[in-house]
């Protein structure tokens, strides 16, 4: 934990390669601060490069570091960009920039061992993988779509459309359940 003490700035500049126009380094550093027993993250906070260094390649994508302070094994981060397509990838991720041998993420935007996976139609939530599994006090970085700043990444949660069907569903289910079983 030790390079905690160098600011999260200069922490990000050890995580992230420089690519393109980010040659200090992460544009976004995400600290994990808790994960369930599944190791999926769940608490996080997001903190941007100083000085803001956007998109790497100038346009539309952002380089982000991961570093894994929860104290357990990190497998997995849900992220969420609101309405923003964090996850829409084109095709110009950082590694498509610099060399990222033994990557297997068709559109360059993770290095090996790194892999998303959940990512909803619109490209606005989805999961990040890794694998193997981050130890706590270990870092990991990949690249997302869009020019994002620390508010544009939440963790994410069920869709509206889930929640609809769940709010459908549950009231359905019961009352069939009453109707079988004679349940007032």
């Amino acid at each position: 934990m030790a390079p905690l003490l160098l600011g999260a700035s200069a922490y990000a500049a050890s995580v992230c390669p420089a690519v393109g126009n980010d040659t200090l380094g992460c544009e976004l550093l995400i600290t994990v601060t808790a994960v369930s027993s599944s190791g999926a993250a769940t608490a996080f906070t997001v903190t941007g490069s100083t000085p803001d260094q956007g998109p790497y390649d100038g346009a539309d994508d952002t380089l982000v570091g991961i570093l894994n302070s929860s104290g357990a094994t990190l497998s997995s981060i849900g992220l969420s960009g609101g309405s923003t397509d964090i996850f829409g990838f084109d095709g110009d991720g950082a590694c498509t920039y610099i060399s990222c041998p033994g990557a297997t993420d068709p559109y360059g935007y993770a290095p090996a061992g790194v892999t998303f996976s959940g990512i909803n139609g619109s490209g606005t939530s989805g999961t990040v993988n890794f694998g193997p599994a981050l130890a706590s006090g270990s870092s990991a970085w990949f690249s997302l779509e869009e020019a994002l700043t620390p508010s544009s990444i939440m963790a994410s949660g069920p869709e509206p459309s889930s929640l609809l069907l769940m709010g459908v569903a549950v009231p359905a289910c019961w009352a069939f359940y009453r109707r079988r079983k004679g349940v007032r």
